[in-house]
């Protein structure tokens, strides 16, 4: 009976000796500290915020996307077509 109680003794002391060793490696740490799990919680709000953003960006250029292009090139080609005016062309 001594054996088997000195038996069971060497391989709890063992297992406790590989847990202390090999915890840290792989499992995280019990104890956290506060908000780590907030974290992540936020940084997915934020890519929440952005990916709407997009879509309304892309949204507008799509159907403002011609307007918006006539604005900016109405001066650009009159002023052209002045120039060919002059030249003759």
């Amino acid at each position: 009976m001594d054996k088997l109680r000195s038996a069971a003794a060497d391989v709890a002391e063992r297992a406790a000796r590989a847990q202390r060793t090999l915890l840290p490696w792989v499992a995280p740490p019990s104890r956290t500290g506060p908000g780590d799990g907030q974290r992540g919680q936020g940084l997915a709000e934020y890519a929440l915020i952005l990916a709407g953003i997009a879509i309304v960006a892309i949204a507008s250029l799509v159907f403002l996307g011609g307007t918006i292009s006539d604005l900016f090139w109405a001066p650009i080609n009159e002023d052209f077509g002045q120039i060919l005016s002059r030249l003759g062309i």
